[in-house]
């Protein structure tokens, strides 16, 4: 091109991101350990044994609640902008924690959780277990740790990111009852976990002079909030949401709503069937099953739609999937004791 052409040429366009959230993927992992945050500080023997664990067995694990944040229109590799994990907690579980709201917590909570996964000290909840805890009114949540890979909040594109981020953690964390919410992050973290709701709350004193000591990027901070406390607040901050709840409808089985939860973020049947470990077959009865659930429990819900050609099975899974999005409790274990 001469240079007359190059004055002449229309201006390229901006690089537009194409950001969304979903859930973690095996694939995902080795982008996911540049996103572990320096405050986590795991032990070396944890953090070496982490992508495996994660890949075998922490995926399959219903206490551990993980999306990740993608920008699309970054390369294949380079997509993964922010990535965060929860775990669900019992009331024996969250009481021996000390994250009680009398007690004050030793810091590192999530290093210590990560250690006990590892070595079985503290096996997570069932999809059971949760039901139970959830429908008694002794869930608790805490959010093990969450980072972005860029942190400027004067970039346009964080902001961006970081209302992604926020949407992110309304869904991964909507549709439990849950009795409290924690997070733990870095102090470089304060600002945005502030402004989603969180109120800070301090660890216990005799870890106050070595974490003082640590650098910023490198200082655990804690943030924690009650159920009864973020329902005296009127709607509006991302935690707030956290505390929505009514009780679910329809009852689907375990399998049914992990099939429910990954098909609001991928609409293949194919990569559905991969991640649940079934047939092509297995899906389209998972589904069956779904719509003959929600019929017999609400007869008038698909109106006269019968489902019996695929454009109107089409249909009814839009239509269930519209519902669970704004319904998440349909997603979350929920049993009673016997």
């Amino acid at each position: 091109m001469s240079t007359s052409e190059s004055l002449n040429a229309e201006p390229r366009s901006p690089r537009l991101p194409r950001l969304r959230f979903r859930p973690l993927y095996p694939a995902d992992f080795p982008e996911c350990l540049a996103l572990l945050p320096p405050w986590l500080d795991l032990p070396p023997a944890v953090r070496e044994q982490l992508p495996t664990a994660w890949v075998t067995r922490f995926l399959n694990e219903p206490a551990l609640l993980t999306m990740v944040m993608e920008d699309l229109a970054e390369p294949a590799g380079e997509r993964l902008q922010a990535w965060g994990v929860s775990i669900a907690l019992d009331e024996a579980t969250h009481r021996a924690l000390q994250l009680h709201p009398e007690a004050q917590p030793p810091a590192h909570l999530a290093r210590r959780i990560y250690s006990g996964l590892m070595d079985g000290s503290l096996p997570p909840l069932s999809d059971r277990d949760i039901g139970l805890a959830n429908a008694s009114g002794s869930l608790h949540l805490l959010s093990l740790h969450w980072d972005m890979k860029r942190r400027d909040l004067s970039d346009p594109y964080v902001l961006s990111l970081l209302n992604v981020s926020n949407a992110c953690f309304r869904a991964g964390h909507t549709g439990f009852l849950t009795q409290s919410m924690h997070f733990e992050g870095g102090t470089l973290d304060e600002p945005m976990v502030l402004a989603a709701g969180f109120p800070a709350r301090p660890y216990a004193e005799a870890d106050h002079p070595p974490l003082q000591a640590l650098p910023p990027e490198r200082r655990p901070m804690l943030f924690g909030i009650t159920r009864e406390a973020a329902r005296a607040s009127l709607p509006g901050s991302s935690v707030r949401t956290v505390f929505e709840h009514q009780p679910p409808v329809f009852g689907f089985s375990a399998r049914q709503r992990s099939l429910l939860w990954l098909a609001l973020y991928d609409d293949s049947d194919e990569t559905l069937a991969t991640r649940l470990g079934v047939s092509a077959h297995g899906i389209k009865k998972l589904w069956r099953g779904i719509y003959e659930r929600i019929a017999d429990q609400q007869p008038g819900f698909f109106g006269d739609d019968d489902g019996s050609d695929g454009k109107r099975g089409a249909e009814k899974r839009r239509q269930v999937l519209a519902y669970v999005r704004q319904r998440q409790e349909e997603l979350r274990p929920w049993a009673t004791a016997p």
